[in-house]
């Protein structure tokens, strides 16, 4: 089963176009906030991490996801990567996805930010053949949608935050 949800918001800052591309660029700190990931690292251009999940029948479960993140002039794009490990091998229920990109344009008074995640869940479910199987198949749908809905709702405020963060330390310099 595979589900992808789109999330795009837009936010102005008090950074220097230059300063808010750096910070979009920084994956982990333009992050920093989003308790919805977990084990986030980024080494060189390449981003990993885990998206905690609460899925019907399968319990709490972490989808791992890997991109690489390419900086462009403006900002910076993700583009997801295969994982280095088959999912099915490892008994895990599934795996991430995560694309995007964040566009920065000056402003009189510092910049605007702009972001755009593409995320997709891929879940790893039995083939339901028979009435009560496909019942199970879409009630696990159902649910993994609105857990994607919820955790990329969460975005927004926390890339905000850590901006707001940046911000108060470069008004401190």
């Amino acid at each position: 089963m595979q589900l992808t949800h789109a999330v795009d918001f837009t936010f102005a800052l008090t950074l220097s176009q230059v300063a808010a591309v750096d910070f979009v660029r920084d994956v982990e700190k333009s992050l920093s906030k989003a308790t919805f990931i977990e084990d986030l690292e980024s080494t060189g251009n390449i981003v990993t991490a885990s998206l905690p999940v609460n899925a019907a029948l399968f319990g709490q479960q972490l989808l791992h996801f890997r991109s690489k993140l390419v900086p462009t002039v403006k900002g910076a794009r993700l583009e997801p990567l295969p994982l280095d490990t088959d999912p099915a091998e490892e008994k895990q229920v599934g795996w991430a996805e995560v694309a995007g990109e964040a566009l920065v344009k000056p402003l009189p008074q510092g910049s605007e930010v702009t972001y755009h995640f593409d995320i997709t869940i891929h879940l790893l479910l039995p083939k339901a053949e028979k009435w009560g199987g496909k019942a199970l198949t879409r009630m696990i749908e159902f649910t993994a949608k609105h857990v994607l809905e919820t955790i990329t709702s969460g975005f927004p405020k926390a890339v905000q935050e850590a901006a707001k963060e940046v911000e108060k330390a470069y008004s401190q310099l």
